[in-house]
C-alpha cells in the first residue's frame, strides 16, 4: 500500500515539475535567424525565367551563339561580289614625272567552284609620247577546277563549317537552357526539402527539450535514474546540434539558389515545393524510340559524322592533280582624256587549261587516310553514344520506378514510426519504462520523416531526370509555371 501512494505521489510531482518547467523556464524552439521577416514569395516558374535571362553560365553560351551568328555572315559575305577600288600615284625621283592608276577589282568565289576575277585599270602619264596621255586595261576571267577541286563541297567548305559552327553553339544553348531547367529545380527543391527538414529539426528540439524536463522532474521524485536525465540532455543537445547544421545547409542552398537563379546576393525570398512538373515523363517505349532524335547530342553526334564524311571528300578531291580551265576577255584603251581610254579597243577572247601537280604526294595521301580513320572513330562514337543514351534512359526510369515504391515504403514507416514514438513516450509518463526506449523511437521518428521527405523530392527529380534524359524537356513549358 506504501508503495502504491509513493509511486503516485511520484507521478504527481513530475507532471507538476514538468508543467512549471514548461510553463517558466523554457520559449518555443524557433530557428537561428537568417533573413529578413519582410520576403518576397518566389515561385518555381520565377526563378525559372529569372535563370534563362540572368544566369552567367547562360548569358556566356548565348553569346558563343551570337558570335558564331555573326562570324557566318562573316563567311557568306565572303561569296558575294567583292568590289575594291583604288587610286595609286608614283613620282619619278629622276625625271619628276608622275604616274596615276585608278580603276576597279572585282571578284567573286561561287559554292560550287567556279571564280569570277575582273579588272578595270586606267593608267595616266601626261608626258607620254604621241600626246596619249591615258591608257586602260581590261581583263575578266572565269575559272573551274577540272580535278583537284572539282567538288563543290571543297569551294564551299568555309560556308559549311559557318553553318556548322552555329548550329553548334545553338544547340549547346539548348542543352545549357535545359541543364538550367535541371539545376533550379534541383536547388528550388533542396531549399523546399531544407527547409521542411529544419521544421522538422524543430519539433525535434521542443520534443527533446519535453522529455528532458520531464526526465529531471521524475528524477527528483525519485522514480528515475540519473542515467534517464544524462540520456535525454545527450538527446536534446544532438538535437540542437541537428538544427543548427540544417539551418546553415539551408543558408547555403538559399545562396546556390541565388546563384543559378540570378538574383541578388543576398536577396530574400520564400518558396512553397511544387508538387507536380507541368509535363509528364513519356512511356519508357516512347523515350527510347525517339531519343536519337530528341537529344541534342544525338543530332551533334551525327552531324559530327558528317563533318568527318566531308574531309574524307575533301581530302580525296585534293588529293587529284590540279587542272584548271579558264576563260578570259580581255581589251586595252588609250586616248587623250579619260573618256577616250575608256573605250575597248583590240578586244581577245581567250581559253586555255593550266595543271601542275607535286611529285611529292605523301603528305596529301596522309591527309586522306587520317580524315578515313576519324571517320571510322566517330561513326562508332555515335554508335556508341546510340547505347548510352539507352542505358541513360533505362537507367532513369528504372530509378523512378524504385523511388516510387521507397515513397510508398517511407509513408508506411513514417506512421508505424509516429504510433512507436508515442507509445514509447505514454510508457514512460506512466512510469512502465525508462527513457531509453522514447529517445530510440524519437530518432527513428525522425529519420522516417526524413526518408519520407526526401522519397517524395527525389521522385520529382527523378522525373525531370526522365524528361531529360529521353530529350523532352522542352523548356516552354516550365517558362509558363506562376
Amino acid at each position: 500500500m506504501l508503495r502504491r501512494v509513493a509511486a503516485a505521489a511520484s507521478l504527481l510531482l513530475g507532471a507538476a515539475a514538468l508543467s512549471n518547467s514548461l510553463g517558466a523556464q523554457q520559449a518555443p524552439v524557433s530557428p537561428p535567424e537568417s533573413a529578413p521577416d519582410e520576403r518576397a514569395f518566389l515561385t518555381i516558374g520565377t526563378a525559372l525565367r529569372s535563370a534563362l535571362t540572368r544566369n552567367p553560365e547562360l548569358l556566356n553560351s548565348s553569346d558563343s551563339l551570337l558570335s558564331a551568328q555573326w562570324n557566318e555572315r562573316a563567311v557568306r559575305s565572303t561569296f558575294l561580289p567583292q568590289v575594291v577600288p583604288f587610286f595609286a600615284a608614283e613620282k619619278s625621283d629622276e625625271t619628276g614625272e608622275r604616274t596615276d592608276s585608278y580603276g576597279l577589282l572585282v571578284s567573286e568565289q561561287f559554292p560550287f567552284g567556279t571564280a569570277l576575277q575582273g579588272q578595270a585599270i586606267v593608267n595616266r602619264q601626261p608626258l607620254s609620247p604621241g600626246g596619249e596621255s591615258h591608257s586602260a586595261d581590261y581583263r575578266l576571267t572565269l575559272s573551274q577546277p577540272l580535278l583537284r577541286g572539282v567538288d563543290p563541297a571543297v569551294s564551299a567548305e568555309p560556308l559549311r563549317l559557318a553553318k556548322r559552327s552555329t548550329s553548334a553553339q545553338s544547340r549547346a544553348l539548348e542543352i545549357a537552357r535545359r541543364r538550367t531547367v535541371l539545376l533550379i529545380y534541383q536547388t528550388y527543391l533542396g531549399v523546399s526539402r531544407q527547409e521542411e527538414a529544419l521544421k522538422l529539426a524543430v519539433d525535434r528540439v521542443e520534443r527533446a527539450r519535453e522529455l528532458t524536463a520531464f526526465s529531471r522532474a521524475r528524477f527528483s521524485a525519485g522514480s528515475v535514474s540519473r542515467l534517464d536525465v544524462l540520456r535525454a540532455e545527450q538527446q536534446e543537445a544532438s538535437t540542437v546540434v541537428a538544427m543548427n547544421d540544417a539551418q546553415n545547409a539551408l543558408d547555403d542552398l538559399r545562396d546556390s539558389l541565388r546563384r543559378t537563379a540570378g538574383l541578388a546576393e543576398n536577396e530574400p525570398f520564400s518558396i512553397e515545393m511544387p508538387l507536380e512538373l507541368p509535363v509528364s515523363e513519356p512511356g519508357l517505349g516512347s523515350a527510347l524510340q525517339d531519343r536519337m532524335e530528341r537529344r541534342p547530342e544525338a543530332l551533334e553526334g551525327r552531324d559530327e559524322v558528317t563533318d568527318a564524311e566531308f574531309a574524307v571528300r575533301i581530302a580525296r578531291s585534293l588529293q587529284l592533280p590540279s587542272l584548271n580551265g579558264f576563260l578570259r576577255y580581255e581589251a586595252t584603251g588609250s586616248g587623250r582624256s579619260a573618256g577616250d581610254a575608256l573605250q575597248p579597243r583590240n578586244p581577245a577572247l581567250v581559253f586555255g587549261l593550266s595543271s601542275q601537280y607535286g611529285l611529292n604526294s605523301a603528305t596529301l595521301r596522309a591527309q586522306t587516310r587520317q580524315a578515313e580513320i576519324e571517320l571510322g572513330l566517330r561513326k562508332r562514337n555515335y554508335l556508341l553514344l546510340e547505347d548510352d543514351l539507352a542505358r541513360e534512359i533505362r537507367r532513369a526510369y528504372r530509378r523512378l520506378d524504385a523511388l516510387k515504391r521507397n515513397h510508398e515504403i517511407a509513408v508506411a514507416n513514417e506512421r508505424v514510426s509516429e504510433l512507436q514514438a508515442e507509445v514509447a513516450r505514454l510508457r514512460f509518463e506512466k512510469g512502465l519504462s525508462d527513457n531509453f526506449n522514447v529517445v530510440d523511437a524519437e530518432n527513428l521518428l525522425n529519420a522516417a520523416r526524413l526518408f519520407e521527405l526526401d522519397s517524395r523530392v527525389s521522385i520529382l527529380l527523378a522525373r525531370l531526370d526522365c524528361l531529360y534524359s529521353s530529350g523532352q524537356l522542352d523548356v516552354k513549358p516550365f517558362l509558363e509555371l506562376p
